[in-house]
């Protein structure tokens, strides 16, 4: 079947490299197990590897979305590493030359040949401009933005065939690749990367342990970025930061105050913050590689607060609105069984104290719980996930007392107050001062004034009783069937007393009187059933 449709598909592509990839992704897939939906983390894994460098690359795309992908999926792909050979320095001087229009000895003072890093979409390599500034040069790979479009436009075709998604996901093949596409499409514009840079810098222009690079646009291109040379200390490199008399903790505590002002004031935050891609210079933190970005635009922003208000009021039906509004429905959806697992899921930290919480965990439980009920986040809430796990692991390295919910908490109660005094109106809240002060003399003068006449014994209780008047008839009523209840008892006792004594006048040897008792006592216990009947008050 699958050699059918290979067929099929050969015979309507143009070139030959589309020919020859597509022979080798399906080979590949089906030797590692492919066919049926992805199995195995390891035979994914070692699937991209042997793909070569633009299937690295999006294994390491797909390395930050774990709502498609189990956990120990994620963590096999986080071990996917570029180890890419550096393109020529020919190749990338063309490259330079034909973006910006010029030959490199006209833009830069010294254009350094041998790379300082490689990966599989671009390498990057040191300069001086002309001005005198010390710089770094991304330079694109050549070709490799057509190769990986190709590429992706192969597994487009292969989606029908070869499932590319994690056994029992309730995305489809399809949904993954076009996730792909788009992700793929951003992080191959180097444009999206500047702008991404200089908007990152305007949010934290006034935070002064903040380094940002400065980005000079008139040399950038969608191939081509050239940035501020940041000659810094990596900051999960800790015997170099303490030999240079660093405080490890003092490094900790900034770094997740600012990632929480990203992510909660700016709403637009590193998606990728590990140790490679952050450095100490001079007493400040500096984030270099822009190209994943997340962004929560209002509305999402108040709704995740809703659910990290919901986390650290232990309110379990708050969570579980809360979710209901972030998350996207991919199937039938229980509310009533959502609200047992996320309960069950949180019962695990109820009883620890409310600074114990450990945020990132929590979301990650969040997320299996929305899994299995057919709940898929949006994308750049799994990327702030994602974001809050990675800058997790750099904090504990830096300090392993301090939690993340030490500076969380903090910060939120901090930013909440800050937010009430900023929308706070002078005149209504003095208006709103003077009235309560007014109301609570009232109630002072009130309060002496009933202490004095109970010392003084001239306290009078006035009750006031409505409808008094049906209530004393009903009591009657009661009354007056019990006293009817307790002669009938009476006439049937005395007349069985009459009876045994066998007294009186007798008709067949019965007593008139003891037969009389008992009709008048059959006759009014009758008549008082059917009056309790009647009142449907049995």
């Amino acid at each position: 079947m699958i050699y059918n449709i290979s067929r099929y598909f050969l015979n309507n592509m143009d070139t030959n490299y589309t020919k020859k990839r597509f022979k080798e992704i399906a080979s590949v897939s089906i030797k590692h197990g492919l066919k049926k939906g992805i199995s195995d983390p390891r035979e994914f894994r070692l699937t991209l590897e042997e793909l070569g460098p633009t299937f690295v690359k999006i294994g390491q795309i797909l390395s930050t979305r774990p709502d498609i992908f189990p956990n120990e999926y994620i963590l096999e792909l986080q071990k996917l590493q570029d180890d890419v050979k550096p393109e020529e320095y020919s190749t990338v001087k063309n490259v330079v030359e034909s973006e910006l229009g010029n030959t490199l000895e006209e833009i830069f003072l010294y254009f350094e040949e041998k790379p300082i890093a490689s990966a599989s979409l671009a390498q990057v390599h040191l300069a001086i401009l002309k001005t005198g500034e010390k710089v770094v040069v991304k330079v694109q790979r050549p070709f490799v933005k057509e190769k990986m479009t190709a590429d992706i436009a192969i597994l487009k075709k292969l989606a029908p065939v070869i499932n590319f998604t994690p056994t029992g996901s309730a995305m489809d093949a399809r949904e993954v690749v076009e996730e792909l596409s788009n992700a793929t499409e951003k992080e191959l514009d180097f444009e999206n990367e500047m702008k991404n840079i200089e908007k990152f810098c305007e949010n934290n222009e006034d935070v002064n342990f903040i380094l940002c690079p400065k980005v000079y646009g008139k040399y950038c291109t969608d191939k081509i970025i050239v940035m501020d040379y940041i000659d810094g200390i990596k900051i999960d490199n800790m015997s170099i930061l303490q030999e240079e008399g660093y405080d490890l903790k003092d490094i900790a505590t900034k770094l997740t105050y600012n990632y929480f002002k990203q992510i909660f004031e700016d709403g637009f935050f590193h998606a990728d913050p590990h140790p490679g891609n952050i450095l100490i210079h001079e007493n400040k933190i500096a984030y270099i590689d822009f190209g994943l970005m997340g962004q929560l635009d209002n509305n999402m922003k108040k709704k995740f607060n809703e659910l990290l208000e919901a986390v650290v009021d232990r309110d379990v039906n708050q969570m579980t609105r809360a979710i209901l509004k972030i998350g996207q429905k991919r199937g039938p959806v229980d509310d009533k069984q959502l609200y047992r697992d996320i309960e069950i899921m949180y019962d695990q930290y109820i009883e620890e104290s409310m600074y114990d919480f450990d945020i990132p965990q929590i979301m990650e439980e969040v997320f299996k719980v929305c899994k299995t009920n057919n709940i898929y986040m949006p994308k750049d809430i799994t990327l702030l996930l994602k974001g809050l796990l990675t800058i997790q692991g750099v904090i504990v390295k830096l300090d392993t007392e301090i939690n993340i919910m030490d500076v969380a908490l903090p910060y939120m109660k901090n930013r909440l107050a800050n937010e009430t005094l900023k929308n706070l109106n002078v005149m209504d809240a003095l208006e709103k001062l003077y009235l309560s002060i007014r109301a609570n003399m009232k109630i002072s003068t009130k309060l002496l004034d009933l202490i004095n006449q109970a010392l003084n014994g001239k306290l009078k209780v006035q009750l006031e009783f409505k409808e008094i008047e049906d209530s004393i008839g009903e009591l009657n009523k009661m009354v007056n069937r019990l006293v009817f209840g307790m002669i009938v008892a009476g006439l049937v006792v005395s007349s069985s007393i009459v009876l045994n004594a066998n007294i009186g006048p007798k008709v067949y040897g019965i007593s008139i009187i003891g037969i009389t008792g008992y009709l008048g006592a059959a006759v009014a216990g009758f008549w008082l059933l059917i009056s309790i009947l009647r009142s449907g008050k049995l």
